[in-house]
């Protein structure tokens, strides 16, 4: 991925940090004028301080965003990098089987014997068998034949005949002590371009070499086939498949990037790159090679160029309010990310506190013109609330990019999940298709006597030998057999198996097969529990067994996937070690699990959360971003082979406990009152309005000496309950209170949660007193203000005056302006006991 604190460079190419970096520019100049403006008014306002933390908190806030919107970007690029390489490997690691059993075909090692007037003869057999070949692994474009001086005795292509190979490709496929060899080069023979070619001896029995068998692999096609998916929809973004020395062998773009030029890699992580003259985002992966199998060293290289490689927008998914506490609370971010609002808004509190004391400052001079000031403050408050609006965008993008790079995440390796099932069963259909034209098994088909027994004893052995060497080499079966046109075994690949022989299997694909017409056709069972698998599920492919002369088929081959080991391992491959994430795949219908890597979801159960389309769900006691991809097929294969089995896979990433819901702050709720217009005529009062136990109260801010934040409060032992305990303020001890048993809640004061506002008692003697936050500083009208009938409230209220609405606001709520003095009555009386 990308390195840590390595990605400023970018900041002037992602159009999100360039808008929100002239956004917090233009504010910071605000901010530098009116901090200078501040420290000329007659109240000598000092924000410095703010302005400072508002400045490096920007800073910290944009270098987030800017290294989230790289990583997102870095995940993007590098998944895909190492999807390309590695489906390759995992198809090219099937070419690798192929090879090895095809190259012990009866067919060929008769044709191979053959002097050139039979082999003429027989030609077109061959050639027949071959295109039987190709039409069943449709990744193959030719099958080669050679003799061992390198000339092309058999080919679906017949004016290729009697040409001849680089000696060197006979030589290493002759000497060669691997099970196979991978030719990668331009060969003639084949055409002009390079080309990919599996290779082995065909030997007779005693093991002498006949002959060279080559399998010339769509390469240019079958890159095609994987790249598109990965950069549909996508402008700017290509990948390119590198040789070992880092030369273009296959390109998704080869008008700008050309087969054969060099590229210089960048391996596991996303730096920026020269080609032809530009700068580019790249990323280079290494196959993590498949079951031991590594290819020969190539490496996937995708890149975009850097002026492109931000530009591309995404929509937003509209998020419930539950959801977005979930995604606040979820373990997506960092601890320096979440600090960041927290931090926000505490510099927002303290620049609160300032303009609420700047105001009481204010209301508390009895002389010179303070509209300055007042004004001063006003633009103040303005630009702190366009500052705090700009930073909750910011986050909000933030928070965006990061839950959308993992909702991404999700989704793209459901997508590799669901392609990697179907490109595996692809194999499986082609394989039961192919080992059903053995000439093994119609040879025993075709025998004279064609009851069970004949066969069994005749030709039992044989077939079973072949079944164990193409099990041997398929490693994905738990094991194959052979049956006969009334279901009952012939001849198993595994001896542990071999009590199946004889035994009728009575399942409806084995009817379903033998009513087959054609050897095109295959069949596969339902998802099920299998007496051939154990009792477990699996799915079981199936393809009839014809010889010439008889429409019907007169037995078939049955291949039992080995589906609880191989799926769970697919699965495995695509979540890798993440220890939040599990993965399933699902048959659609039934929604049935088919696999899973989760132990509290089992084979067979049904799927609890799989028929939602939602990104975040709750499954048990966490909440999980899930990914979904439907099977689309690969190839012909459930694409137009007729086959039918809509299969999904999910994956789901951990991001929350269910208890992340509860744990969300509980926060002010801001409630804004509709006050009263002064005109310019009217006389006014200056009120200061403040939060107490969730309601929103004023008092009249000449009657206010300041509000003080994070102040430490010294507890005096048997103080009454009424009291918190005393600070200092302007040189004088003071008592602290609280209003907890008025509003019948219980003491308390958090220094980092609560506020204390110093009041004017009688004399104008200082207390404090014990809220929750600081608001605003209206200006009303004297017109507005209704004083409260004291008989009609009762002796122990504390409300002095009520605000009134303006004319057409009648039913809105009013304010309360409660009275000092009435305070101090109440706490004198609370602390005499009344």
């Amino acid at each position: 991925m990308v390195q840590e604190g390595d990605t400023s460079r970018y900041n002037a190419f992602i159009p999100e940090v360039v808008a929100y970096q002239k956004a917090l520019d233009q504010l910071s100049e605000r901010w530098n004028l009116l901090s200078l403006l501040g420290q000329m008014s007659n109240i000598g306002m000092d924000i410095s301080e703010t302005r400072q933390a508002f400045s490096l908190l920007s800073e910290q806030l944009l270098g987030r965003l800017c290294e989230e919107t790289v990583k997102k970007l870095s995940t993007e690029m590098c998944s895909k990098a190492q999807v390309a390489i590695d489906i390759l490997i995992r198809n090219l690691f099937e070419r690798t089987a192929d090879v090895g059993f095809l190259a012990t075909d009866v067919s060929l090692c008769d044709f191979a014997t053959m002097d050139a007037p039979a082999q003429r003869d027989a030609l077109a057999s061959i050639q027949a068998r071959f295109a039987e070949y190709i039409e069943k692994y449709s990744v193959y474009d030719d099958v080669l034949l050679f003799d061992l001086d390198g000339t092309l005795i058999a080919s679906t292509h017949g004016e290729k005949l009697g040409k001849k190979i680089d000696r060197r490709f006979i030589d290493t496929a002759l000497n060669t002590s691997k099970e196979y060899v991978e030719n990668f080069g331009i060969y003639p023979i084949v055409n002009d371009k390079e080309s990919l070619i599996y290779s082995y001896r065909v030997c007779d029995d005693q093991g002498k070499p006949l002959a060279v068998l080559g399998l010339v692999f769509k390469f240019q096609d079958e890159m095609h086939v994987i790249i598109s998916p990965l950069i549909d929809h996508e402008t700017w973004t290509d990948i390119l498949l590198l040789d070992a020395k880092n030369r273009t062998i296959y390109s998704s773009n080869p008008f700008h990037y050309p087969l054969c030029a060099p590229h210089k890699t960048v391996l596991n992580r996303v730096d920026t790159v020269p080609f032809l003259a530009q700068e580019y985002v790249a990323c280079t992966k290494q196959t993590k090679g498949y079951q031991g199998f590594f290819g020969l060293g190539w490496q996937s290289h995708a890149l975009i160029p850097l002026s492109f490689a931000f530009s591309k927008k995404q929509a937003h998914l509209p998020f419930s309010d539950e959801q977005t506490k979930i995604i606040k609370n979820s373990s997506l971010f960092s601890e320096e990310f979440t600090n960041i609002p927290s931090k926000a808004e505490a510099i927002q509190r303290k620049l609160d506190m300032t303009i609420w004391n700047g105001n009481v400052q204010i209301a508390n001079q009895k002389s010179g013109d303070n509209s300055f000031s007042k004004s001063l403050l006003n633009e103040i408050s303005r630009t702190g609330a366009q500052t705090k609006k700009t930073f909750e965008e910011s986050i909000g993008n933030l928070n965006w990019t990061v839950v959308a790079s993992y909702i991404n995440d999700a989704a793209f390796r459901a997508t590799l999940a669901i392609d990697i099932m179907d490109r595996n069963l692809y194999e499986r259909a082609n394989d039961c298709r192919w080992w059903a034209l053995s000439p093994v098994f119609i040879k025993a088909f075709s025998a004279k006597y064609k009851d069970f027994s004949t066969i069994k004893k005749e030709f039992g052995r044989e077939m079973s030998d072949v079944l164990s060497t193409i099990n041997a080499l398929y490693t994905v079966y738990a094991h194959l057999l052979v049956y006969d046109a009334q279901g009952c075994v012939l001849a198993v690949s595994q001896e542990k198996y071999a009590h199946f022989v004889g035994k009728r299997i009575g399942a409806p694909y084995i009817a379903q097969t033998l009513a087959l017409k054609s050897s095109k056709e295959y069949v596969v069972s339902a998802f099920e529990p299998s007496e051939l698998y154990e009792g477990k599920y699996t799915y079981i492919y199936n393809a009839p067994i014809f010889i010439e002369g008889h429409k019907e088929a007169l037995g078939g081959i049955a291949i039992v996937f080995d589906a609880q080991a191989q799926f769970e391992a697919m699965l495995h491959d695509v979540i890798g070690e993440d220890e939040r994430s599990f993965a399933l795949f699902i048959e659609a219908k039934t929604q049935t699990i088919i696999a899973s890597t989760s132990p509290k979801m089992n084979v067979g159960e049904r799927c609890r959360f799989c028929d939602t389309n939602e990104k975040i769900v709750l499954i048990d006691d966490d909440y999980y971003i899930v990914g979904k991809a439907l099977s689309k097929g690969y190839r012909e294969y459930k694409v137009s082979d007729g086959y039918v089995n809509d299969v999904f896979a999910v994956v789901c990433i951990r991001i929350a406990h269910k208890n992340a819901l509860t744990q969300e702050a509980k926060k002010v709720h801001a409630k804004h009152y509709a006050y009263p217009k002064v005109t310019a005529s009217e006389k006014s009062v200056d009120l200061s309005t403040f939060w107490l136990y969730g309601n929103l109260y004023a008092i009249q801010s000449e009657q206010i000496y300041a509000a003080l934040e994070g102040q430490d409060v010294t507890k005096v032992i048997g103080s009454d309950e009424i009291y918190v305990g005393m600070i200092t303020w302007n040189n004088k001890t003071i008592p602290v209170a609280s209003l907890a048993k008025y509003f019948q809640h219980e003491r308390s004061y958090d220094k980092e949660k609560n506020y204390i506002i110093v009041l004017k008692g009688n004399d104008d003697h200082p207390f404090g007193l014990v809220i929750d936050a600081v608001q605003d500083s209206p200006e009303v009208p004297i017109r507005c203000i209704d004083e409260t009938n004291q008989a009609m409230l009762g002796q122990h209220t504390l409300t002095k005056a009520i605000v009134k609405s303006d004319a057409g606001q009648e039913k809105a709520e009013m304010l309360s302006i409660l009275d000092p003095l009435k305070i101090e009555r109440y706490l004198l009386l609370e602390k005499q006991g009344r």
